[in-house]
């Protein structure tokens, strides 16, 4: 049966979705207009590119335009056309076809209130510790020169309490067992918001994965118990469970 969505999400099968906060993010959007939005990084030198990890939404009107191009044998957005490198990472491939034959930009998706990520490359443990690569980092330095220059933060991820939007999409590297406990703690500090601080760390440790096979290589352990980052941890879940009911779209 044929399929025609007013958008899509393109994500990673380890990636975190927080599916009532996207529904709400795509409220705000018209398919009919061209959107190419999630975690933009540029390096430089680099087209402009929304991170695959963290996911990025693409509207009807965008998706037609760029089966157009894959269907032109001619275009410079064919996989056939471009270098094995390219073939190899399809999602730099679409974003050059964006930025230099369809002229879609990326978007700046931060929550204008605070200026916090809502599409993270990583988990959540990660994100709120603010160990992650450096080259990840730096891939935010040129964005003043797209977005405008932001004073403040220069487009980067903040730490701590801060990371995360209240309406929080995404986080990647979340393994199965990690996504359960995870979706298992927004839920129930969302039924029960009247939960301590001390309950919440206790659920974690009570639930979440410990093991590589639960956490995978790339996602971080929690926190040891006495480690001030816990408050910034709790707070960020408190308040992106906030919105995490079942999608009401």
């Amino acid at each position: 049966k044929d399929a025609n969505p007013d958008f899509a999400f393109f994500v990673n099968d380890h990636t975190f979705v927080l599916p009532n906060h996207l529904c709400q993010f795509l409220r705000e959007h018209d398919s009919s207009k061209d959107t190419y939005a999630g975690h933009a990084l540029k390096g430089k030198g680099e087209s402009a590119f929304n991170s695959g990890a963290a996911g990025y939404v693409l509207s009807r009107s965008t998706m037609e335009k760029l089966i157009k191009e894959w269907d032109d044998p001619k275009s410079k957005c064919s996989a056939a056309n471009a270098s094995k490198w390219l073939q190899g990472n399809p999602g730099i491939l679409t974003a050059q076809c964006f930025g230099e034959v369809l002229n879609i930009p990326v978007v700046d998706t931060r929550d204008k209130r605070d200026l916090s990520h809502k599409f993270h490359a990583y988990g959540i443990i990660r994100t709120v510790t603010g160990k992650v690569d450096e080259w990840y980092l730096n891939k935010h330095e040129t964005l003043d020169n797209i977005f405008g220059v932001d004073t403040k933060y220069h487009h980067r991820p903040q730490q701590g309490a801060k990371c995360c939007s209240i309406r929080t999409i995404s986080f990647h590297y979340v393994e199965a067992g990690e996504s359960l406990a995870f979706w298992e703690v927004m839920q129930t500090v969302r039924r029960s918001p009247l939960m301590s601080d001390g309950e919440i760390k206790e659920l974690m440790n009570k639930i979440w994965p410990r093991d590589k096979e639960g956490l995978g290589g790339y996602s971080h352990r929690l926190p040891g118990p006495h480690l001030a980052v816990w408050d910034d941890i709790i707070q960020v879940i408190r308040k992106i469970s906030v919105g995490a009911a079942p999608p009401s779209c």
